[in-house]
Parts: structure tokens; sequence; C-alpha cells
């Protein structure tokens, strides 16, 4: 549960939440571009768990510092 109030942009009311995952959206772009060329896919078994475990994990680190 976030301490922000309910923003409301456009007559459009946002919940915090929303903003939380704009946010962790936007790390994991940025995470995943750094590791694809890495050559960290090529380790993982099944990518697509592998992208969904970074995005929560991004997430949650992302609701904490906004906490």
């Amino acid at each position: 549960m976030s301490v922000f109030p309910v923003i409301v942009i456009f007559g459009l009311s946002f919940p915090p939440i929303f903003f939380e995952l704009i946010v962790s959206l936007i790390l994991f772009w940025l995470v995943r571009r750094i590791l694809m060329p890495s050559g960290i896919y090529d380790l993982v078994w099944h990518p697509a768990l592998f992208n969904t475990a970074m995005f929560c994990c991004l997430f949650y680190l992302v609701s904490r510092l906004f906490v």
C-alpha cells in the first residue's frame, strides 16, 4: 500500500500502483536491453519465465521504494 494519493490526470483517476507499474516496466525494458546482447539469455532455460521473474522482482523493488 502506497502513501501517495490517487492521482487525477485529465479527469481520469489513477491509483499509485499504476505509476509503480510504469516505472518497473521501463526498468524492465532497460535491464532486458542490457542483458540481451550480453549472452545471458543463452544460459537461461526458459526466457519467458526469466523475464516474468525479473519483472516481478523489479516491481517488488520499485514498490518498496515508493512506500
